[in-house]
């Protein structure tokens, strides 16, 4: 039993529809393996296997070359015999934002299941007669249904034999060259490439015309088959002529259109109904409805042709798919906005959208650069834009999109808000608000310049400016000449003039005024800022070339911005030269990582895109691997952090929120995250080694000092003249000069070992101090010591010479004098005893008095002699 809905199932469920298409639904079932020419005939004539499952297929076709399809199978069964049910029913084809597919039908159709029989049938849905009937040969009979079909009078086909019934699809294509073939640099290049297409085209069997007028190449492609084949040839064609330098090459555009009844000649490219000059360079551009056909082998891109609704007949174009993971592999998929990049108006000179005029810009009335927004989005996941474009989309009204878009640039912080300020901030300084800077700046070169501000000067060119942004040109106009007789020989009043005539078309007029305000202008940032809003509007009003040179100017002008080398890239893509383009985008994404989101997003690179989005994916690939290493590091520092450091050192805090920054860097896709990560883990990695040599220098220094300061001690206590009072003090020391050994013997760029010495010093600083205290009550004794030996030296030394002078000077004196009658030495002679008993006790007392002072007067000295190498431990 084979149920439709098991197909169903597989398919996904388009809620909000991009394209919607009716056509013809091929329902088919068969038993045990199926031969190959089945599906083959069915791709052949235009058919989309939309989903296969357990011996049955869902097809889709967009033409009635199914019943063609139909019934070369039914000749072709009647001589090889399968078991094959077929049923042909109305379906409606859609296809979601991503290009996803599938498809919607009746509910009794999607309630069917049958069994296979034996042989071939086809059930065609009664709807379908007309379209059997107006195909020569094809009948249709009514039957009675097999069990399992939706009640319904359907009818089984039948096919004459006799006939062959060859597909009906067929294509014009058109190459065209880009550039001026008038130069003869271009048209030998061109010449040199189509040689090699014209190879390919006569394998092919491929007859052409050539357009004189624009050199295109014009021939037709009469089967599915070799559209297939042709636009496989030609993307190869490119493809080996840009990787090899050898190979000639020339940029060319190309489309193909279903013939119908369109004649063979020059007049098919009015036909088209294409801006030639908007098309992608290289790739091969269909109708939706034809490039659905070739999902299987070619990935289809977007193109923005100006319409406001797109339909299965609006155009794309396709490119190569390498492998089954092509759709995903090799390419930035960054879906825009429709609604917002769409429009039918010029380019705008302020955003470069084309759904409204200059002078209803949104942007005339943001009071502010705001750079700021590429931080923001520098912090949301890529893979997050196209589900941001796509809510944007349902906040735009159609009809206003331009109201819609300005409600939500004050909206908020969400993606959708996030995104349309981007949209406007890409082309900031060509709007007032940089103006109004430039008028104000101090500085002499751009962006610095900026941050240095005078206040606002001039009576009427502000007033003009205000003037401007109400929307009425003619008074701002008659306030500037006011302006420009006070002021001749101001640059203000004629910058204003400028953006006055681009709101008026007058591109020519408003290049005057610029080139009069770079002039009078009287610094580089003033004179760069003027030479760029030149650039740019000779690039909206088409002058593309020139445009690039005047942007080049401008940057050798302000050698630090780098919006003019920006907008020079963005020429190249215009003029269609996208590869040399992205050589200037890959030197500014180096240097401000923030533009790779700005290439994402912005929408006047939509004839490159799919160039710079292919050229892209190498610099997010490698991107994306450093930053997987250096997340990998990111987790092995956060170990190591704590293995250096303990939580109270000073660099601890400091190097885990920097460490923190990145962890929640690493939870980011997108390209200016992974550089951010990159930088500040290589950053992290140099301040950390940085700050492990100066903890080891600092570790060095103190293990000296502290040596030196163990040295004094150890000097200091040796004098102590009690050394089994030092018990304890000698423990601490012998435990502070084993541990500096330790230190001294280690090598200290490990983190264990770092860790454990810093652990050490803290200890041995600890005990040092002890020991440092300590000493005090040691140097007080040794001191105390000291000062009683000299002293009792002194004490010695004059009490004895006092004594022998006594012992001497009593006696002399008795001799000498005994004779005498005098009454003195009568009474000595009578109680010499008492006499020497008290003079021996007054000399001991002199001696002590004088052995004291001459010791206190010394002491200072003799201490310094002894111990001057201790002092200088104690100072």
């Amino acid at each position: 039993m084979y149920a439709i809905s098991s197909l169903l199932e597989t398919l996904p469920n388009i809620a909000s529809s991009r394209l919607v298409n009716s056509g013809f639904g091929l329902w088919v079932a068969w038993q045990g393996t199926l031969n190959s020419t089945v599906p083959n005939t069915f791709k052949d004539y235009g058919g989309v296997c939309l989903a296969e499952v357990g011996g049955q297929a869902l097809w889709f076709f967009p033409y009635a070359d199914v019943f063609r399809a139909l019934g070369r199978l039914q000749s072709w069964a009647g001589i090889n015999r399968i078991g094959l049910f077929c049923q042909v029913l109305p379906i409606t084809f859609q296809a979601g934002h991503a290009l996803e597919v599938g498809v919607t039908m009746p509910s009794e159709f999607a309630q069917q299941d049958i069994n296979v029989g034996q042989g071939f049938e086809v059930w065609v849905h009664p709807k379908f007669q007309d379209s059997v009937k107006a195909i020569p040969g094809l009948s249709l009979k009514p039957s009675t249904p097999i069990r399992g079909m939706a009640v319904m009078d359907w009818m089984l086909f039948n096919a004459d034999q006799g006939l062959d019934y060859e597909a009906t699809l067929s294509w014009y294509f058109v190459l065209r060259p880009m550039g001026k073939m008038t130069e003869k640099e271009h048209l030998a290049s061109w010449r040199g490439f189509f040689s090699e297409v014209q190879q390919a085209m006569q394998r092919l069997g491929l007859k052409y015309i050539a357009d004189e007028k624009t050199n295109s190449i014009i021939f037709p492609l009469d089967n599915m088959r070799l559209l297939r084949t042709w636009c496989g040839e030609i993307l190869n064609i490119i493809k080996n002529a840009k990787a090899d330098p050898e190979l000639p090459y020339w940029p060319s555009v190309s489309a193909a259109k279903p013939r119908r009844n369109l004649p063979f000649n020059e007049d098919l490219l009015r036909k088209f109904a294409l801006d030639w000059d908007k098309l992608s360079p290289d790739f091969p551009h269909l109708q939706y409805r034809d490039a659905f056909l070739m999902q299987e082998w070619f990935k289809i891109h977007d193109i923005f042709q100006g319409t406001e609704q797109e339909t299965i007949d609006s155009w794309c174009n396709i490119s190569l798919r390498t492998d089954d993971d092509a759709a995903s592999q090799g390419t930035m998929d960054v879906a825009m906005s429709r609604r917002l990049t769409g429009g039918s108006f010029p380019e705008c000179f302020y955003c470069g959208l084309k759904n409204h005029p200059a002078s209803s810009c949104p942007t005339r009335g943001i009071p502010r650069l705001n750079s700021d927004v590429w931080n923001k989005l520098g912090r949301i996941d890529i893979e997050k834009f196209s589900e941001g474009f796509q809510r944007l989309d349902e906040h735009i009204d159609p009809v206003t999109p331009a109201e819609s878009a300005e409600g939500l640039l004050y909206g908020g912080d969400e993606l959708e808000n996030l995104l349309t300020q981007a949209l406007f901030e890409i082309n900031a300084p060509a709007h007032f608000r940089a103006l109004q800077l430039v008028w104000r700046a101090r500085g002499k070169e751009w962006p610095d310049g900026l941050e240095q501000l005078a206040p606002a000067e001039g009576e009427f060119v502000w007033d003009a400016l205000e003037i401007l942004r109400g929307g009425n040109h003619e008074q701002a106009q008659q306030t500037l000449k006011e302006a420009s007789l006070k002021y001749a020989r101001s640059y203000q009043p004629p910058s204003l003039q400028g953006f006055v005539f681009t709101e008026i078309a007058d591109h020519h007029q408003a290049q005057f005024y610029w080139e009069e305000s770079e002039r009078l202008g009287y610094t580089p940032l003033q004179q760069g800022y003027f030479i760029y809003l030149q650039a740019r509007s000779k690039e909206i009003d088409g002058d593309l070339k020139d445009a690039a040179v005047l942007f080049r100017r401008a940057a050798d002008t302000s050698p630090a911005w780098n919006d003019p080398l920006y907008r020079q890239g963005v020429c190249m893509v215009k003029m269609g030269f996208p590869g040399q383009a992205m050589d200037v985008f890959n030197d500014l994404i180096d240097r401000v990582p923030h533009i790779f989101n700005r290439l994402l997003v912005d929408p006047e690179l939509d004839r490159g895109r799919i160039h710079i989005m292919s050229s892209l994916w190498d610099k997010w690939s490698e991107a994306k691997r450093l930053a997987r290493e250096k997340g990998e590091l990111v987790e092995k520092f956060s170990t190591e952090l704590s293995q250096w450091f303990d939580e109270g050192h000073q660099y601890y805090e400091q190097a885990s929120a920097h460490l923190e920054r990145m962890r929640r860097l690493m939870e980011i896709e997108n390209f200016s995250a992974f550089r951010e990560l990159i930088d500040g883990v290589d950053s992290f990695t140099y301040e950390m080694g940085k700050q492990i040599d100066v903890e080891i220098e600092r570790i060095e220094k103190k293990t000296e000092f502290l040596f030196q300061r163990l040295k004094g001690v150890q000097r200091e206590a040796s004098w102590f003249p009690f050394p089994k009072l030092l018990r304890e003090f000698n423990r601490d020391f012998n435990y502070c000069v084993e541990k500096l050994n330790w230190i001294n013997s280690q090598h200290l760029r490990a983190a264990e070992t770092l860790r454990r010495t810093r652990r050490f010093l803290q200890e041995i600083e600890d005990r040092h101090e002890a020991l440092l205290g300590r000493l005090i009550s040691l140097r007080i004794i040794r001191d105390t010591t000291l000062f009683t030996l000299i002293l009792g030296r002194n004490f010695i030394w004059i009490a004895l010479i006092g004594l022998g002078l006594a012992l001497v000077g009593v006696p002399s004196f008795i001799y000498f004098a005994g004779d005498s009658k005098h009454w003195l030495v009568e009474m000595v002679m009578r109680h010499k005893a008492e006499i020497m008993k008290g003079l021996v006790v007054i000399l001991l007392v002199l001696a002590l008095v004088l052995s004291s002072i001459i010791s206190g007067l010394s002491f200072e000295k003799r201490k310094r002699e002894l111990f001057s190498s201790d002092d200088e431990l104690e100072s």
